[in-house]
């Protein structure tokens, strides 16, 4: 009897040594080792830098063409501020969408705010002297308050990588200068 218990001791500890070396060969990963897959940049994120992109270059070509055209040299300073403004958030959009892996992508509804603003810049293009002046401010107020208004409503909700937002934020008090700016502008051109 002394000689089976010793035999069923001997045999149970030879199986768990037999277990011990075969899971210290092939182990287990547990949750914690496991490796996540990388994450993926939100819809949102891509969404508001592309559209930020546009904008951006739209900002800038608008503002080139009205540096060609004859208007007073309060317009003309506002038209290199903006020039000088919507680079550096070019800039920075670009930075932003390498850093967050968030690609500038021509979405349907970036691709529409794009044959916008290059329409809009065609119709501006046959204007010069004071009716492209008005015209130009016209046009400079109604799209910084349709960006805000974006950037509110659907931009910054959208966004979840915390660089976007913040982006965001600064690129929206960006814009509300702007349009105060031509706001302002345009109540001395009338």
């Amino acid at each position: 009897m002394i000689v089976t218990k010793y035999l069923s001791a001997f045999a149970t500890g030879l199986a768990l040594a037999v277990v011990g070396v075969a899971t210290a060969q092939n182990p287990q990963p547990n949750a914690a080792e496991q490796t996540a897959p990388a994450p993926q940049p939100a819809a949102g994120d891509s969404e508001a830098l592309s559209t930020l992109s546009v904008v951006n270059k739209h900002e800038i070509a608008a503002a080139e063409l009205a540096q060609s055209k004859k208007i007073d040299s309060a317009t003309m300073g506002y038209a290199k501020m903006l020039q000088t403004d919507h680079t550096a958030n070019l800039k920075k959009v670009e930075e932003i969408s390498q850093m967050t892996k968030a690609p500038i992508a021509e979405t349907p509804a970036v691709k529409e705010f794009k044959d916008k603003a290059s329409a809009e810049r065609d119709t501006l293009a046959k204007l010069d002297g004071p009716a492209f002046q008005t015209a130009y401010l016209d046009a400079m107020i109604k799209g910084h308050a349709n960006l805000q208004s974006m950037i509110d409503s659907k931009l910054l909700p959208g966004a979840t990588d915390v660089a976007v937002q913040q982006h965001l934020r600064t690129t929206r008090e960006s814009v509300a200068k702007h349009l105060d700016q031509a706001k302002q502008l345009r109540g001395q051109a009338k």
